[in-house]
């Protein structure tokens, strides 16, 4: 699949974006941004979240993307081999905890077993497992509108950003 834009084109040579059909788009996203982004899970398990919601989604760009912070922070790319199966890989509670909770969360929430709950419990106080709702809500729609446009690159396009 290509990057380049699936969209109309403007006067200017630029596709249309979200924020040309939509110009209070820039002002709802920076007030989702104070509310999503409190910052207390650390980058690396949300990184890993991501990802995986990029796989369930099937979007290439959540999938290939790697953030640079993440990655000063820890990340490495040996952590997406067993996202899907977070029992295998070197991983910690937390990530293990936070990736069944992402599973879960696209797969089947409402079969979201109870020792699952325990153990996001036992590893997350609640603003952290809110937070980590509030991306894996953030992810789905974001990821589906960039298939929408057109906007994701290759599938063997790896991207640091």
């Amino acid at each position: 699949m290509s990057s380049v834009p699936r969209t109309s084109i403007l006067a200017d040579g630029r596709p249309l974006g979200l924020a040309d059909v939509a110009p209070g788009l820039a002002a709802a996203q920076a007030a989702f941004q104070q509310v999503a982004y409190p910052g207390q899970v650390d980058l690396v398990t949300r990184e890993l979240v991501r990802i995986l919601s990029g796989r369930l989604a099937h979007c290439t760009i959540c999938r290939n993307l790697r953030l640079n912070a993440a990655v000063k922070r820890g990340f490495e790319e040996s952590m997406t081999d067993h996202l899907e199966d977070p029992e295998n890989g070197d991983l910690t509670d937390r990530q293990r905890a936070a990736l069944r909770l992402a599973n879960a969360f696209f797969d089947d929430p409402a079969g979201y077993p109870a020792d699952a709950r325990a153990e996001l419990a036992a590893n997350f106080a609640p603003d952290e497992a809110a937070e980590l709702l509030l991306d894996l809500i953030r992810f789905r729609p974001g990821s589906k509108l960039t298939v929408a446009a057109g906007t994701e690159p290759a599938s063997d396009e790896l991207i640091f950003q």
